[in-house]
């Protein structure tokens, strides 16, 4: 993250009041006479560099200046346009916002203290957001690398992260042999995807399986907003049925026989012979009628949108 300094946009005077056009800020490292970079910009990067010293302009003002936290403590010194100086100071903390990892006192900030590269936070809307990325499959790499959502060096933290945290992350060209490698030869990393996804837990986390959702590691994808219900899935159940009921017919006339000693009396089809006895054919009449229109039903529950951020 980065540190604002005092001055900037101050305009400074010289002992008669009158503006330091051209006065030099020139800055160390603390407690040292090594430059150290400062910046244009919030955001950082080489291309936001500035020339050290800072000049002021026509009128004395001196220029938006940022630091990098990462340097800690730093050294200023003040002289004017002729070298003279004004003052020399040592041990000045860098010193960032107070608020999203920023904070007071008399010692510089850790920006970890609140995010570090690689946590996620949302936010309602969809732009850009400074020191963050969008979870959106796009790219980050360096500034030549052409990546489609940031090309620039403060990519370089969130490259490496997911380079090593998740190896199923594409590395546009191909991985090579480190994250570092892959960053100098201006390669793109490929941001993971949360667009339209609801976000889960992993099924480890640093215990054992909870097989709530078997297989859900780092990066896992998976589900469906809609499903169509297969056989096996169906309930089991029955369906109506409807029988109008039916005659049998016996043939086209029916003879009697004689009546002997244990046999009480019958009817043959065409004469004395029984087996012509037979049933014509004739269907049952049962009908099932069929039901549901076979689509796949809505699986998403209840939800609203927001833009998901990946720290740099």
């Amino acid at each position: 993250m980065a540190g604002f300094w005092n001055q900037s946009n101050t305009q400074i005077h010289d002992a008669n009041g009158k503006p330091f056009i051209g006065a030099r800020a020139y800055f160390y490292k603390g407690g040292t006479t090594t430059p150290i970079t400062v910046y244009k910009s919030y955001s950082l990067g080489s291309i936001n560099a500035h020339p050290n010293p800072v000049q002021t302009d026509g009128n004395g003002y001196f220029p938006p200046v940022f630091f990098d936290e990462a340097d800690g403590f730093y050294r200023e010194r003040l002289t004017s346009a002729q070298g003279v100086i004004i003052y020399d100071v040592d041990g000045l903390p860098i010193i960032g916002p107070s608020t999203g990892g920023g904070g007071g006192g008399d010692t510089p900030v850790d920006p970890s203290s609140v995010l570090i590269t690689g946590d996620m936070i949302m936010g309602y809307g969809t732009g850009t957001r400074t020191g963050f990325v969008r979870a959106n499959a796009r790219t980050i790499g360096n500034a030549i690398s052409g990546a489609s959502e940031r090309a620039n060096s403060d990519a370089q933290a969130l490259f490496s992260w997911l380079w090593n945290a998740d190896p199923n992350l594409t590395v546009v060209g191909g991985r090579g042999a480190n994250a570092l490698a892959d960053w100098n030869a201006n390669k793109q990393m490929t941001l993971p995807d949360w667009r339209g996804r609801a976000l889960i837990g992993t099924d480890v986390m640093g215990n054992t399986a909870a097989n709530v959702i078997p297989g859900a590691g780092l990066g896992w994808a998976g589900g469906e907003s809609a499903h169509t219900l297969s056989v096996g899935e169906m309930p089991s159940h029955a369906h109506g049925l409807s029988d109008p009921g039916h005659l049998h017919d016996w043939g086209n006339r029916a003879q009697g026989f004689g009546i002997t000693p244990g046999n009480f009396g019958a009817f043959a089809q065409g004469g004395s012979d029984p087996s012509g006895l037979k049933v014509q054919t004739a269907f049952t009449g049962i009908t099932m009628s069929p039901t549901g229109g076979g689509q796949a039903h809505n699986n998403v529950q209840p939800s609203r949108a927001l833009t998901i951020y990946i720290r740099l």
